[in-house]
């Protein structure tokens, strides 16, 4: 049985995955991929009630990453991300997923030619 955690990454890949434009989105980064790209990162869960119940509060981050002169392109997926995800309510078999934005930061990467980005968002997510 899936866990909490894996529900809400696996449900909102395929949302994200079906839906951005202008970047790939990934679970795993292949090697050398140099982007644009949009990835599921750090997750985390608390849990909401007994052991058994299964229901959590989720922690998930999305990293984006864009070479790019300018930031813009990086706000442009971030926004994305937001417009997709905040507020989103989804039932994939067995549970119920509510996401609600966090924050989010958007920063020239070390390289000093790419810009990267990270948006966090929390989910409650209930055993149906």
């Amino acid at each position: 049985m899936a866990d909490a955690k894996d529900v809400v990454e696996a449900a909102a890949f395929a949302v994200l995955a079906a839906s951005i434009t202008g970047a790939t989105v990934f679970q795993d980064v292949p090697e050398n991929f140099s982007g644009p790209l949009v990835a599921i990162g750090d997750t985390a869960a608390k849990r909401l009630g007994s052991k058994q119940g299964g229901d959590a509060l989720v922690s998930i981050e999305f990293v984006t990453l864009v070479n790019a002169e300018e930031r813009a392109p990086l706000l442009t997926l971030q926004g994305q991300i937001f417009d997709l995800l905040d507020d989103a309510r989804m039932n994939p078999a067995g549970w119920n997923l509510s996401f609600t934005f966090e924050e989010d930061e958007a920063r020239l990467h070390e390289n000093g030619v790419s810009y990267v980005g990270s948006s966090v968002f929390s989910v409650m997510a209930l055993r149906a």
